[in-house]
């Protein structure tokens, strides 16, 4: 084992770009994956973590896989809370089908292996407290997982190097009109994770619309030959397909989110405007809830509340270093068929 590798854990909801994220981290030199848990977000709980299977399977990876929590923890508590300010009520029906960008299962053989018995509360906590070398928390899903080991135990925070995390968004939004899905899903998970102490780099909405790519990029995943590539590539499309489709989005153009971070983790320099800012989230529940708020002035700063806010990426680097893992992937021989999506 290279020393030199980053020990991280990925915490996921999986649908498309955390499966994308997921085959990046697995194919990286750079990182050492221990575990990846799973938790409610785009999905819920139960397709979150068969979609992380079916990619840990297609990958013929043996890296555990643990299964989180499946409710936030107290945004349900509060009757209609969801409702205020979501503008995602209803499953868009066309004819006759439900197209989602994120589907309930993704296009690929039913996963084979199963979850670890133990749950991914106490495994995060336990290998937490017992980690020989910090370890890297990437987040990029609903942040109730981590949250909760942080409240049984706050301690286990000086174990943890730094917290990756896909969520929020300055000015650019996704589930609400000030808000972003991860942290909407749990918005108090958010709070306390930014909160905790340990140095929190939060990779938001405006960093990953920055570096979005289209169907030229679809293309150029194609024709790079490995399995790993041509999934990516349908991920891709189906993103950009589905967004339009539903009339989410105008552009045809789609982001990678969760990839993003997992290269932040790899090289920083993927994020290009990075700035040390004091932040909370809003979790009051009305039109603003899970809203990141950031605050740029000195007399706001907390020295003691470290947390970065990524407002731009390099787009070019961060397709390059998605097609470099990509390409250490397994061949496509032959006909190459494709495994699914819209083209």
């Amino acid at each position: 084992m290279n020393l030199a590798m980053r020990k991280i854990i990925l915490d996921v909801d999986t649908g498309s770009d955390d499966a994308v994220a997921i085959m990046t981290a697995i194919l990286s030199r750079e990182l050492e994956l221990l575990g990846v848990t799973t938790v409610h977000g785009n999905l819920p709980l139960p397709y979150t973590t068969d979609n992380t299977l079916r990619v840990m399977d297609f990958m013929k990876s043996q890296i555990p896989v643990y299964k989180g929590c499946p409710y936030p923890l107290a945004q349900d508590l509060t009757p209609g809370r969801r409702v205020n300010g979501d503008e995602v009520k209803h499953d868009t029906v066309i004819d006759g089908k439900v197209v989602a960008v994120h589907e309930r299962e993704l296009p690929l053989p039913p996963a084979v292996s199963g979850v670890q018995e133990e749950h991914a509360v106490p495994w995060l906590w336990r290998t937490l407290k017992y980690a020989e070398e910090k370890i890297t928390l990437i987040p990029v899903g609903a942040m109730t997982n981590i949250a909760t080991v942080l409240r049984m135990d706050p301690a286990v925070a000086e174990h943890i190097d730094e917290i990756i995390c896909m969520g929020g968004g300055i000015n650019v939004h996704n589930r609400s009109y000030r808000s972003e899905t991860n942290f909407y899903n749990d918005p108090e998970a958010a709070k306390i994770m930014l909160n905790c102490g340990v140095k929190v780099t939060v990779v938001t909405l405006d960093a990953t619309h920055s570096s979005w790519f289209g169907y030229e990029e679809v293309d150029e995943l194609r024709r790079i030959g490995t399995k790993e590539a041509e999934f990516a590539a349908q991920m891709l499309y189906h993103r950009i397909y589905a967004a339009n489709l539903i009339g989410a989005r105008a552009e045809k153009k789609s982001a990678l989110h969760d990839v993003l971070a997992v290269c932040a983790a790899i090289d920083p320099s993927v994020l290009t405007d990075v700035r040390h800012e004091s932040c909370d989230v809003d979790i009051g529940g009305h039109i603003a809830d899970g809203a990141l708020m950031v605050s740029s002035r000195y007399r706001y700063s907390r020295p003691e509340n470290p947390t970065y806010i990524a407002y731009q990426a390099d787009r070019d680097k961060l397709f390059d270093m998605l097609c470099r893992y990509l390409a250490r992937g397994e061949k496509i021989t032959g006909e190459g068929k494709t495994l699914g999506g819209e083209n």
